[in-house]
């Protein structure tokens, strides 16, 4: 049996991490949860500290600068995801022991110049080569900031009557790093301006600005699509917030890249992995909509907050409904790995 690649599933989560999380703080206001993408702690004065914490992730292929762009912008949008920037940083790296001292400086400036711009500095961490380490994950990395406690949000936020906003569609991300990772495959399989549209949508794996932006307008909550897609974000938000969410299937959007490279390795594009896409739940959709495309971000109001009650329907474009569940599996992964085989 094939083993269930991607982060665990929520059953675990509930029944293994949650209840044993050591010792009990009050200024813990949001403990690890599944579906919320921070940690919120109160320092009384005020103003929270949200945390983060997510894997190194550096695939040398991609190059190492490129790489350390994407390992950076994978953490600091989650924080951004609780309307509140990131500023500080941890970051454990446990490295191949076959890694040059020159990747190793490439890589490490990558991640220099990629804080640099988002306003991050690194305050401590811890960095060996080991045995029985290797790409893609080399170790961890903590990013923390610190805003005014009446401003940070949660998935748990939704409020009904609220405006459902996706930035970029679903599997950006998916489609990113399968052309990245596979350019020689997909090279033949799609035209040159797809195949060049694909490629470049490394550079949207992200979603720091968008919550940059839409945090100063005002939100209710925000999640970003990571593992089990646009469906899968859109559950956790309804689940956290016990609110229903009516998405409307005329309202969703897709590039051509993504619908082309998800129907070439045959995964559903909506529960793809999609760092880069935010799912931001705000009474001002229209105001957020044009804030974010004011700055080249492509963003669409695709549904609403109607009712109580943890639950995602889909309204069809023929007005039948049915109901969003939350992917089991994110397809990315074993299309990732087969894709592998088939290409050596």
């Amino acid at each position: 049996m094939i083993p269930k690649l991607g982060k665990i599933n929520r059953d675990i989560f509930d029944k293994v991490i949650y209840p044993h999380l050591g010792f009990t703080h009050e200024e813990v206001i949001v403990p690890p949860t599944h579906g919320v993408d921070t940690g919120v702690i109160d320092l009384g004065d005020g103003r929270v500290l949200v945390v983060k914490t997510d894997p190194v992730f550096i695939v040398p292929q991609y190059g190492f600068k490129k790489s350390a762009w994407f390992a950076v912008h994978i953490l600091a949008s989650d924080v951004m995801t609780s309307g509140i920037p990131p500023r500080y940083a941890l970051i454990d790296l446990n490295l191949p022991v076959d890694m040059k001292d020159s990747e190793f400086e490439e890589m490490w400036l990558g991640i220099d110049e990629a804080l640099k711009e988002i306003g991050v500095m690194v305050v401590g961490g811890h960095t060996g080569k080991y045995e029985g380490t290797g790409y893609p994950m080399l170790g961890g990395f903590t990013m923390m900031g610190i805003g005014p406690k009446d401003k940070f949000v949660t998935s748990k936020g939704a409020r009904v009557n609220d405006d459902i906003v996706v930035t970029k569609g679903p599997a950006v991300e998916a489609t990113a790093l399968l052309v990245n990772t596979y350019p020689d495959y997909f090279r033949q399989k799609l035209s040159p301006d797809v195949f060049k549209e694909a490629y470049d949508m490394y550079w949207k794996m992200s979603c720091w600005k968008d919550g940059l932006i839409a945090s100063n307008i005002g939100v209710h909550a925000m999640h970003d699509a990571t593992e089990g897609g646009l469906w899968g974000a859109l559950t956790e938000i309804a689940e956290a917030s016990n609110k229903h969410l009516q998405i409307y299937e005329d309202k969703l959007f897709m590039y051509r890249a993504v619908r082309e490279v998800t129907s070439i390795v045959n995964i559903d594009p909506y529960s793809s992995i999609s760092e880069g896409t935010l799912v931001i739940i705000t009474p001002y959709g229209d105001k957020v909509v044009e804030s974010l495309k004011k700055e080249g971000i492509d963003a669409g109001i695709i549904g609403k907050v109607i009712d109580e009650g943890a639950k995602v329907t889909l309204v069809k474009k023929d007005s039948s409904k049915s109901e969003i569940r939350h992917p089991e599996e994110d397809p990315f992964w074993s299309a990732f790995f087969e894709l592998a085989q088939r290409v050596k």
